[in-house]
């Protein structure tokens, strides 16, 4: 079932906080890094294609570009159909080109969710059901709106499936997987912000899962707290999740694999030929687990200073 074609034209709670843990127009970011702080000071950006806008044309992340605001999202010149919020119960639809305001609920499977923008200041954007497989969240816009109070706002995508060239921002957690066999590449998220008490990350995976690939993705976390990717036992054992060639920068350490808050083992975790701009303490934390780390630079901060990171009015001083 296919819902909405129009034509072109021109999670779970821990301490701490409800979850794990505007922009002016043609802005970007400038990054330095200065005595193990990340410091990220807006600029006026000058000259590339879209600059200022969070929906430019689209194409597919490739290793010749990293994501940025460019390259995710839905297609520019694509007219979306406005919607409210969506419940999607039947298994293999298809909802494209659709400006929802208000949450998706995905409750069955072999669902695509692909050319939207999302507004919504719910838990979850996008909610995916924990027995649900096949889910595809690709090319789209998902905005938590940077709620005001603290249980709103929290994850941009929450649950497991595969998700693709999206553009994520304004929440408290980019992606937060809750089930196995999860694919996570190619998106941009930026400009973490949520009301309460957050612990932002832009990834996150608080254990009870296994077969994870995380690669080539864009996470800015410039708050000097938790993370661009959070791995941890919190809920359960972690096993085979691999984190690689992605462009990571900030939190207070960048990378984390924390197997210290229950006895559950980490197993498997490979991050190798990522580009990190290293947190508040240093690019990585690995406690009572051993990762396999090679290949990894950090000149992540050179490379984000190339990017079209849109507007953006997030500062780190």
């Amino acid at each position: 079932m296919t819902l909405m074609l129009p034509k072109r034209s021109d999670g779970p709670a821990k301490p701490g906080g409800a979850s794990r843990r505007a922009r002016d127009v043609g802005c970007a970011i400038a990054i330095l890094v200065c005595a193990e702080v990340l410091c990220l000071t807006s600029v006026a950006a000058q000259g590339g294609a879209g600059q200022g806008d969070q929906n430019p044309a689209v194409s597919e992340a490739t290793p010749a570009g990293w994501p940025d605001v460019t390259n995710t999202g839905p297609p520019k010149d694509l007219v979306l159909k406005p919607s409210g919020e969506l419940v999607v119960t039947e298994p293999g639809t298809v909802i494209s080109g659709v400006d929802v305001r208000g949450s998706v609920y995905i409750k069955a499977s072999n669902v695509t969710l692909m050319n939207c923008r999302v507004m919504s200041s719910g838990f979850a954007v996008v909610d995916i059901a924990p027995h649900v497989s096949g889910a595809v969240v690709q090319n789209c816009l998902i905005d938590g709106t940077g709620a005001a109070f603290d249980g709103t706002g929290n994850q941009g995508i929450q649950g497991q499936g595969t998700f693709r060239n999206n553009n994520i921002f304004n929440v408290e957690n980019g992606i937060t997987l809750l089930g196995h066999n999860s694919v996570i590449v190619g998106n941009y998220i930026h400009d973490l912000r949520a009301g309460g008490t957050p612990h932002y990350d832009g990834i996150q995976i608080d254990g009870g899962i296994e077969n994870v690939e995380i690669r080539h993705n864009t996470i800015i976390n410039v708050h000097g707290s938790a993370s661009a990717v959070m791995i941890d036992n919190y809920f359960g054992p972690i096993s085979n999740i691999t984190v690689e060639d992605n462009l990571f920068a900030g939190g207070s350490f960048t990378i984390y694999s924390d197997a210290s808050f229950t006895t559950h083992p980490i197993v498997g975790v490979s991050i190798n030929n990522n580009r990190i701009a290293p947190g508040r303490y240093g690019a990585t934390y690995f406690k009572n687990n051993l990762p396999i780390y090679r290949g990894n630079r950090t000149d992540g901060a050179l490379l984000i200073r190339r990017l079209n990171l849109g507007p953006t009015d997030m500062v780190l001083k």
